[in-house]
């Protein structure tokens, strides 16, 4: 799976330069130096292979969040501020580079199989407050994963807020997840 993951490195640079659906496979192989032919042995198509590149941008969202623990292995306070904020900056979110068409097509091709598991909110929250210093005694994740992902979605359709505000939203947003989860 090497080539995969190497393909999927790869793809972030295509993205820059074109849309997901107007780019052709033969784009994407060209540029990752990956035959036509790997690719299909790879991926089954262009949609199994946006799965795979969410996955790989949440694994790579988890590790840096290992950058962020203290000699205790424990985040801070100021640590989870500062990695909310290096997640809406960095943006690991594939749909990102899609336009809101290839968001929808995307999203209506993928299977019941590529649709999120109820149960990934509660892990990912609660190993997240498990990382806590210092957690709330009983923090509401559920409304702190609705922020999270008002995050997310905003950062892909940055266009329909007041451009002048929208860093001051995201700050706000993550102060809220903050005072949530530490208390």
């Amino acid at each position: 799976m090497i080539a995969g993951i190497h393909f999927q490195n790869c793809w972030f640079l295509t993205a820059e330069k074109c849309w997901f659906y107007s780019t052709a496979y033969n784009k994407l192989t060209e540029d990752s130096y990956i035959a036509k032919g790997t690719f299909y042995n790879l991926f089954e198509n262009k949609s199994e292979f946006m799965y795979h590149m969410m996955i790989h941008e949440r694994t790579r969202a988890k590790e840096k969040l290992l950058s962020y623990l203290n000699g205790s292995g424990k985040l801070t306070r100021d640590s989870l501020s500062d990695y909310l904020k290096w997640l809406s900056t960095e943006n690991p979110n594939v749909f990102a580079f899609l336009t809101d068409v290839e968001k929808k097509r995307l999203v209506s091709s993928w299977s019941d199989k590529y649709i999120e598991d109820e149960n990934n909110d509660s892990d990912t929250m609660h190993m997240l407050i498990s990382l806590l210093e210092s957690p709330a005694e009983d923090p509401d994740w559920k409304l702190a994963c609705n922020y999270m992902k008002l995050i997310a979605v905003s950062l892909t359709t940055k266009k329909v807020f007041i451009k002048e505000n929208y860093n001051a939203m995201i700050d706000s947003l993550i102060e809220q997840i903050v005072d949530i989860l530490c208390g």
